[in-house]
């Protein structure tokens, strides 16, 4: 299997997903710190808890969505063309298995 140039392993994002990707993790921070502070204490009912756990996943795959549609875009469509055919491959079946 053909090794990736480390000259092409570069995080190729437009300027406005890398803004709306930060924008939603400082987001996703802030729930999974209220998350933090709702196990705290003992007033707080489980299913509470679970919602903001769901909208935290959520947000988590939407950003993942995100960042892997400019991985396919700016990465994988141009893989033949730089010989990293089985390289590509074998990275995103690695990436898939955690979906």
């Amino acid at each position: 299997m053909a090794d990736l140039n480390p000259e092409d392993a570069h995080l190729a994002l437009d300027p406005a997903v890398r803004e709306d990707a930060r924008s939603r993790l400082r987001s996703i921070r802030g729930h999974v710190e209220g998350l933090l502070r709702m196990l705290e204490r003992d007033d707080v009912y489980c299913v509470d808890a679970l919602k903001q756990i769901k909208a935290v996943n959520g947000a988590l795959a939407k950003t993942g969505d995100m960042i892997l549609r400019c991985h396919l875009k700016h990465h994988v469509v141009t893989a033949h063309e730089r010989g990293d055919d089985d390289a590509i491959v074998a990275e995103l079946m690695d990436i898939l298995k955690y979906r």
